[in-house]
């Protein structure tokens, strides 16, 4: 891996393989499942969401024991859930990561080489 391109091509194959491996598993919980994928960004966007609503529901004057009740939907979510989606993003993402880097590997080496291959005819 001594040419430039190579060393370029292969990091930027592996951070768009994960851009697009994640769209896709988040699209595919999506469709299986018919909620939100447990993303980090999706659980944070929830826990902000319950707090506007203990805040505003403390505006509103409502009793303590209805400021309690309202919790993250994160909170409600089975186990297997949470293991399966951590199994999808962390195992199966890994897995398209590095075929996406070996492969760019061996196309940017193959562009880039200088001498013809030879003719074994």
């Amino acid at each position: 891996m001594a040419n430039p391109l190579v060393k370029i091509a292969v990091p930027v194959a592996g951070i768009i393989a994960s851009q697009v491996g994640n769209r896709a598993a988040a699209k595919g919980w999506g469709a299986v499942f018919g909620e939100d994928a447990p993303t980090v960004k999706a659980n944070k966007a929830a826990q902000k969401d319950a707090e506007k609503r203990r805040k505003q529901a403390k505006k509103d004057g409502l009793p303590k024991a209805e400021i309690d009740a309202i919790k993250d939907p994160v909170d409600d979510q089975p186990i297997w859930k949470m293991l399966l989606w951590a199994t999808v993003s962390g195992v199966l993402l890994q897995g398209l990561r590095m075929a996406a880097k070996r492969g760019a590997k061996s196309g940017a080496e193959r562009l880039t080489m200088r001498r013809p291959r030879p003719n074994r005819g």
